[in-house]
């Protein structure tokens, strides 16, 4: 139940619309928890029948209103009952690493490719990150210095992460490239295969 704890935590902040919520996620916690504009608005209608939040019509001159919602005192003690909850495990789940596991027999070059291509995506990433430690439209929402030193951290856990991911990159490319793909001979592959059921011995 994350995002919506975590869409509990930024209406703590201050009341916002779907599309604040949404700006919300892409300029903070976008190092780390990603979400889609449908699921903020799925969750925001789960949250407003749960009575969590409360949602007000603001009329707007030439344009459509705005809606807008907040935390209700339910939605902000099922906040701090999430906050002080124990953590739940991290579930690790990496595209990346999943093909490498099968990419054995693909071609060096073509291999090498799709990891300098995901390098190029990381230090874009990291770019990102490192430009968000100085951004005053996130840092500059946060109450109290305690909390700014907080989301300082979020961030610099991101930075963390693709600079480690980086190195291990590198050092990635570096070893495949000192040991070229060598295919099995074709008898030495049907003699590692069971043999069939039934068929002749």
């Amino acid at each position: 139940m994350s995002l919506r704890h975590a869409i509990l935590g930024f209406l703590d902040i201050e009341p916002a619309t779907g599309y604040t919520l949404m700006q919300r996620f892409e300029g903070s916690v976008g190092a780390f928890w990603t979400a889609t504009q449908s699921q903020i608005y799925r969750e925001l209608h789960g949250l407003l029948e749960a009575g969590l939040v409360t949602m007000e019509v603001v009329p707007q001159d030439g344009r459509p209103p705005r809606k807008l919602h907040a935390l209700t005192q339910a939605g902000r003690s099922e906040l701090q009952r999430w906050l002080a909850s124990p953590m739940e495990p991290m579930q690790l789940r990496d595209p990346l690493l999943l093909r490498l596991v099968f990419a054995a027999a693909m071609p060096a070059a073509q291999l090498d490719a799709a990891l300098a291509d995901y390098e190029r995506s990381l230090r874009e990433r990291l770019t990102e990150y490192r430009a968000r430690m100085a951004d005053e439209a996130v840092l500059g929402l946060a109450r109290s210095a305690r909390e700014r030193l907080i989301w300082s951290l979020s961030i610099e856990s991101g930075v963390a992460w693709c600079e480690a991911q980086l190195a291990w990159l590198r050092n990635a490319r570096a070893r495949l490239a000192a040991n070229p793909v060598r295919r099995r001979a074709a008898g030495a592959a049907a003699r590692a295969r069971p043999a069939a059921r039934g068929a002749p011995k």
